[in-house]
């Protein structure tokens, strides 16, 4: 994957979340994923994590991201977020990447109920 891959790989990401299309957000996550929250949560497939996508109790989501890089040869990025639905969190997550699909997905978020420019002030 080339970085500019990877930014469509994460505009897709957040479109596909915003719009409550969980389907289309866990497509490009291998069959045996392996996604982490280190304090809360850890999926190893696919179906798993797409039930987790699913369970947002009727709230609205959204997805932004913010910043990111790229390392092309290492096929591992990371990217700054702002997520809502059930809560408001701004985060970090570490993604690698095979082929075409993320096969390692780490977050590192914290709950907030300000905007991003003044959770970073």
């Amino acid at each position: 994957m080339t970085r500019d891959e990877f930014e469509d790989l994460l505009s897709s990401l957040a479109d596909n979340w915003s719009n409550s299309r969980y389907e289309k957000v866990a497509l490009k996550f291998a069959e045996n994923v392996f996604y982490s929250d280190a304090h809360n949560y850890t999926f190893n497939d696919r179906a798993s994590l797409l039930a987790f996508f699913r369970d947002d109790d009727g709230h609205p989501q959204y997805c932004r991201f913010h910043n990111s890089a790229f390392d092309e040869v290492r096929q591992v990025g990371a990217a700054e977020y702002t997520y809502e639905g059930t809560s408001l969190y701004h985060g970090t997550a570490w993604i690698r990447i095979h082929g075409d699909e993320i096969t390692v997905w780490r977050e590192y978020q914290h709950r907030s109920e300000q905007s991003w420019e003044e959770f970073w002030k």
